[in-house]
């Protein structure tokens, strides 16, 4: 009986800390982000990322480029090969990021964003890949790779 009361209260714990850390900041990736810090950098920046698109405020969402590809960005053309639509077209729903890679300087988060294309009833899922590289200690979003 005690053996069967320590189980639960071992779940219970368990369970509460999952609950705790997924109503956290990071409520939408994989519990293993939690244990990195440049994991949780990288699904942070790809949050505010999508948020930025979302909002279609593509001056900020432009940002998190590599300092090389800053200058010569042109966000709408890429947020349509990204996406497959017309940006003035797209409404980002939501979007869940599914799971996160990195080794040493570069990594990789992988997204499923809700669309709907305006003035249609189409809704889509497309699975989204952003790849990063690390310079000068901080994570930069490589727009060159996470486009084609």
């Amino acid at each position: 009986m005690k053996v069967l009361v320590l189980l639960l209260a071992i779940l219970l714990i368990a369970g509460s800390g999952y609950a705790y850390l997924q109503s956290q900041q990071l409520n939408q990736a994989p519990l293993s982000t939690v244990l990195s810090g440049d994991k949780q950098s990288i699904v942070q920046t790809s949050q505010h990322f999508m948020e930025d698109l979302k909002y279609k405020d593509f001056k900020a969402a432009a940002k998190y480029s590599l300092p090389e590809q800053q200058a010569t960005l042109d966000m709408p053309a890429l947020i349509e090969r990204l996406f497959q639509v017309k940006p003035e077209f797209l409404d980002i729903q939501k979007y869940t990021v599914t799971a996160t890679d990195q080794s040493g300087e570069r990594a990789r988060v992988h997204l499923n964003a809700h669309i709907k294309i305006l003035n249609t009833d189409e809704s889509r899922i497309p699975e989204i890949i952003l790849y990063y590289k690390k310079k000068n200690g901080q994570w930069y979003m490589d727009f060159a790779s996470s486009v084609s």
